[in-house]
């Protein structure tokens, strides 16, 4: 049974799951999404000798600090972003691991802190950076133009009304600046209409897709596939937890292409590949929470972990459009945070 974290109330997802599946844990570890560090502590518990977490959140330091005080020679804590964990573990002289987790959510600390600006329920500023620096969701809304704000929405939020919310956020921005997720929640409720029966809120698609574009979030997640693969040797597992249908679709077509199975092999012939299959699957079928993670974490409720081991050392180059990276204007740079 998943419990909580004792000082968070922080439920990592699918943890239970992730432990049963797992052969063995032994050697090197990284965790690339650290978080409050739930499946850190797991790895460190069940046998790893060293985990190495990173992380891209400023907030997440000080609890990965006490992790490394508790656990000194067996914790290293490194800031960055997980597309570069190659260049960032390589610095502690570890050239090759044996596992790597990436969890791609949201933790309850972003969520749920109304100044990170990534919750539609609390107000706050529009935010929405995972590293605090650079762009942020103010100045891409405020100054981006109603082409490229469309093109977002549409893109990387599937949003159907994309067209319309650019043109009314545009409208509304030339008299006065949004600036708070109130502010836009507000805007897309009157463009798109709410009641309490729909199933999700009519901006969770906007919000998702600002989210996505400011931090770059699926190049990065292609970077961060093809830099665990470079370090993983052979036995090494990969995990990785999704939580939306373009990461998901992203993760699950990059498994494909270096697996052997039915549907990978189709999707070679399709896009080509390499039939030789690098990566053996651990499950076949997506794992999802079950009714009883649902009821204590409701935001369990779209995540699928997929876990693969490497079997043999060599790497297919695979490019991003063929994993499903929707193609935006290069304009998005200007807006996009470290």
């Amino acid at each position: 049974m998943k419990t909580p974290d004792i000082d968070s109330g922080h439920i990592p997802v699918l943890l239970s799951d992730f432990s049963s599946l797992l052969p063995q844990v032994s050697g090197i570890w990284i965790d690339g999404t650290f978080g409050f560090g739930g499946y850190s502590k797991r790895l460190l518990g069940s046998g790893a000798s060293k985990v190495i977490a990173i992380d891209l959140d400023p907030d997440v330091l000080s609890r990965a600090y006490n992790l490394e005080q508790n656990w000194p020679n067996r914790f290293k804590i490194l800031t960055g972003n997980f597309c570069k964990m190659g260049q960032l573990v390589t610095k502690l002289g570890v050239t090759r691991v044996s596992g790597v987790i990436m969890d791609l959510g949201l933790s309850s600390m972003q969520v749920d802190a109304p100044i990170r600006g990534f919750s539609l329920k609390n107000d706050g500023p529009l935010d929405m950076r995972m590293s605090k620096k650079g762009p942020s969701a103010k100045d891409f809304i405020n100054q981006a133009n109603e082409s490229l704000i469309s093109d977002v929405l549409l893109k990387y939020g599937e949003e159907r009304h994309a067209k319309t919310i650019a043109k009314s956020i545009v409208t509304a921005r030339k008299k006065n600046h949004i600036e708070s997720t109130y502010q836009l929640v507000s805007l897309i409720e009157k463009v798109l209409g709410f009641n309490n029966r729909y199933k999700i809120h009519p901006a969770t698609r906007t919000f998702q897709a600002i989210r996505i574009a400011i931090n770059n979030e699926l190049e990065n997640l292609i970077e961060g596939l093809v830099s665990a693969n470079k370090l993983l040797g052979i036995g090494g597992l990969f995990s990785v937890i999704t939580f939306h249908s373009l990461e998901d679709r992203i993760v699950k077509r990059f498994f494909n292409l270096q697996t052997q199975n039915d549907n990978s092999i189709n999707e070679i012939k399709c896009i080509g590949g390499n039939r030789r299959p690098l990566f053996k699957k651990i499950n076949k079928r997506p794992i999802i929470a079950n009714r009883e993670e649902l009821d204590m974490n409701p935001r369990a409720r779209s995540a699928k972990l997929r876990i693969v081991k490497k079997v043999v050392d060599q790497f297919v180059s695979i490019e991003p459009n063929n994993l499903g990276l929707p193609s935006v204007s290069s304009s998005l740079r200007d807006f996009q945070c470290e």
